[in-house]
């Protein structure tokens, strides 16, 4: 049941990122769109705080421990939101989440390495080695082949999609990043729901600002016409349920596993929901050679996590 809890928090993810872009259309930034994710997120955490007792835990002593890169996680937190959030309409769902799985992996590769955010440095074995060379295969095959045969499209998009294709790389390493750092802090603190508060406090303060600097709230006016379907406010529900499903099936299953079942889950409602155009999304088939593609970046996980 736990595997299938993390095979769940993948595809949360996935109808996540599609449920707020919808509301992107209505609201017309992505900016407000997070915004409301976030509060709704806020507000879930902070009864799950208060019914767990974990504001208890609100007390300087809790967090001596703790450097100041530990509370950066908000600020990862807020590009990886507003990043998918502005990339899903222009890259579809199945780019939207292979590209940050790369991202993810290349990340948890140099931290690895390197030994950052405070854990032991790990020497790659050979079979992530190989992991990696499938990986990047899968995605040649689900990304790069697929955008060679569709120039006419992205001709009529107007749009050069390789500078947001990058953006959804990096936005996949602040992800990985994101985690890192929430977990550290958790670990400070004794409670991993109270560092994930902690962390959409800072995202919810950082959007903020940046609709009030820039103007956005006035776009809620437009909100007055054509009201968005109910289930475009659920953003916030489906992220505080790929926070509890991460924390519940990681101390059991493992980081590794618990990665390879969310890939799975995020793959595979990614390809339904540019399939069969679910959640307003817009409906595109997905290609023999994307298929082949996201069976090879699922390999190249299972290899990299796994062995």
């Amino acid at each position: 049941m736990l595997y299938l809890l993390g095979a769940a928090a993948g595809a949360m993810m996935s109808v996540q990122t599609a449920v707020n872009s919808r509301l992107r259309s209505y609201v017309k930034t992505p900016f407000l769109s997070a915004m409301w994710s976030c509060l709704s997120s806020l507000i879930l955490l902070l009864i799950m705080l208060l019914l767990t007792g974990g504001m208890a835990l609100l007390t300087k002593d809790n967090f001596a421990g703790s450097s100041w890169w530990m509370f950066t996680g908000g600020f990862l937190g807020a590009f990886v939101l507003v990043g998918c959030i502005a990339l899903f309409p222009i890259l579809g769902a199945v780019q939207t989440t292979i590209l940050p799985i790369f991202g993810q992996i290349l990340l948890g590769i140099l931290a690895d390495s390197f030994g950052w955010f405070g854990y032991e440095k790990k020497i790659m074995s050979a079979a992530a080695a190989v992991g990696i060379g499938i990986l990047i295969a899968g995605i040649i095959c689900a990304v790069v082949l697929p955008d060679m045969k569709g120039a006419s499209e992205k001709a009529a998009a107007g749009k050069n999609r390789l500078p947001w294709q990058c953006m959804g790389i990096l936005a996949g390493m602040a992800s990985a990043a994101q985690s890192a750092v929430n977990g550290r802090l958790g670990a400070v603190t004794g409670s991993s729901l109270l560092a994930s508060c902690i962390s959409v406090v800072t995202v919810c303060l950082v959007v903020f600002l940046i609709n009030l600097r820039k103007g956005h709230f006035k776009s809620l006016r437009q909100l007055a016409g054509p009201k968005p379907p109910w289930w475009s406010l659920a953003g916030g529900l489906f992220g505080v349920g790929v926070v509890w499903s991460n924390a519940h099936a990681a101390p059991v299953i493992g980081t590794g596993m618990l990665m390879i079942f969310s890939v799975f889950g995020q793959l595979l409602f990614s390809i339904l929901i540019q399939h069969f155009g679910w959640l307003g999304s817009g409906r595109k088939r997905i290609r023999p050679v994307q298929g082949a593609g996201l069976v090879l970046i699922f390999a190249g996980v299972v290899m990299a996590k796994m062995l």
